[in-house]
């Protein structure tokens, strides 16, 4: 028999509703199924937070003394963390041709750890020609005939997702690029992040909605799209069927694994049979018979466009980490960048005391105003890490075992002079399918964030030791 790569649980889940979790034992035994349902394609998230961590601040010995930092929301996720020491941006210079600053390789920088262009002698107007990490792994991901079919490659979201001067130049608000083309306006290889999370509900419900059944909140409107889906569904059936008689035949009818093949044979059948039960009453107009409900639930009215208050905010990126969560638990993406602030960021926490804007706190090295701004971005990434441990994958994991989460951000200061591309506390979430060791410490002793991107990148099944600047590459640093 051909040799062909595993249907994982969630691809029989996918296409064949609650009868694949019958179907799924006997698969697996026949060797149709994965080792483990993300190996080698763990979920990963970009986290971005914009203004930095006060860096003197984040300096834990041990992941036990991240309570005594701005880290301590992520107290409960400690196991699931590696927090770095010592580890820079750039090399802790900016690599750009001609004019310099900190800001545009900050924020380039953590995402692509490549080099970047200004339009004009302004950190506001940097841009680069470099993918970054999310659309790197997306693209490797559509590369592979098991993913190719996931509804979005990755998802670009938002709450903030701006600089203090966005009126003056856009170079401090994107982190997400693909290769630049021929033809492209300067932007035209960033990529926008979505900040209205009733239009990311309403991209990821008009998929899910193809998924669930007749208990949903959301009424199946399309009706001619869950036909074709169907249909789908059934050309895949007969290519399953066809492919297990042409197995048969070559074994021989009679032999004791073609025998095997015939529990395989039955459980593709009885979908088959629910299947065009299924078709037989969409082309009718009826019920599509599932009785796997949508997610219930209003849908978010949050919109983080334009916005810097985090009183304000604080719902918005709430209501993002349920899109997020949503959108792993129905594996409509492995792949995420989620953005909370761009650089140079003016966001400030009223209720909490904080008035002027986070980067005004940098250049006036107010710790304590800066320390709050951090816990917040804690408390948001440790909501994600929550939503993320609440999904079953099965197997004894959950979707954040099986994902690689980076929190990353820009350069900090502590003065009105500049700002600093070392000592940048980056923190890796998640064990990426088992290909990290957690709930620790890690010494980087000057090395780039390169490194930690090469990490994720590999934990993702690209086997390259590189990530951007070669020159600024020495392997994975987990």
């Amino acid at each position: 028999m051909k040799h062909r790569k595993g249907l994982t649980r969630r691809d029989l889940i996918k296409s064949f509703g609650p009868l694949a979790f019958a179907l799924f034992p006997v698969a697996r035994a026949m060797g149709y199924v994965a080792g483990g349902a993300f190996k080698g394609a763990p979920r990963f998230v970009m986290f971005f937070i914009g203004g930095s961590y006060h860096s003197p601040s984040v300096r834990p010995a041990s992941i036990a003394d991240i309570a005594t930092t701005p880290l301590a929301p992520l107290v409960p996720h400690a196991q699931d963390l590696i927090v770095f020491q010592g580890m820079r941006i750039h090399g802790g210079s900016p690599k750009s041709d001609g004019y310099q600053e900190e800001h545009g390789a900050g924020l380039i920088g953590c995402s692509t750890g490549n080099d970047y262009h200004y339009s004009k002698n302004d950190s506001y107007f940097a841009y680069t020609d470099h993918e970054s990490i999310d659309i790197a792994i997306a693209n490797a991901y559509q590369a592979r005939p098991e993913l190719a079919a996931l509804p979005f490659a990755s998802l670009h979201v938002g709450g903030g997702a701006h600089s203090d001067a966005d009126n003056v130049g856009l170079g401090q608000r994107y982190i997400s690029y693909r290769k630049r083309q021929a033809g492209d306006a300067q932007y035209g290889n960033a990529i926008e992040p979505v900040q209205n999370a009733g239009q990311v509900y309403d991209q990821l419900m008009q998929r899910v909605t193809l998924l669930c059944g007749k208990d949903s909140n959301q009424p199946m409107t399309d009706n001619s799209a869950l036909r074709a889906a169907l249909q789908r569904k059934k050309s895949l059936l007969d290519f399953r069927l066809a492919d297990i008689d042409d197995a048969k035949r070559s074994l021989g009818m009679d032999s004791e694994h073609a025998h095997k093949l015939d529990g395989l044979l039955d459980g593709w059948r009885a979908v088959e049979k629910a299947n065009d039960a299924e078709l037989a009453a969409a082309t009718a107009g009826g019920s599509s018979g599932s009785s796997q409900a949508c997610p219930a639930g209003a849908r978010p009215t949050g919109n983080g466009q334009n916005k810097n208050n985090l009183d304000d905010l604080s719902p918005v990126h709430d209501q993002m980490i349920e899109l997020i969560k949503l959108a792993f638990t129905w594996d409509l993406t492995r792949v995420v960048a989620f953005t909370l602030s761009g650089a140079s960021s003016g966001e400030r926490w009223p209720s909490q005391g904080v008035t002027q804007a986070h980067h005004t706190l940098e250049h006036s090295n107010n710790v304590e105003g800066l320390n709050i701004m951090g816990r917040y971005y804690s408390e948001k990434f440790a909501g994600l890490l929550t939503a993320l441990g609440s999904i079953d994958d099965g197997d004894g994991h959950t979707a954040l075992y099986n994902s690689s989460l980076v929190l990353g951000m820009e350069c900090w200061s502590d003065s009105s002079s500049g700002h600093y591309l070392k000592d940048i506390p980056f923190v890796l979430a998640g064990q990426g399918a088992g290909a990290f060791e957690t709930g620790r410490v890690v010494n980087a002793n000057g090395r780039s964030n390169n490194d930690l991107l090469v990490s994720v990148q590999r934990a993702s099944g690209i086997d390259s030791s590189v990530f951007g600047l070669a020159s600024l590459c020495q392997g994975p640093i987990v």
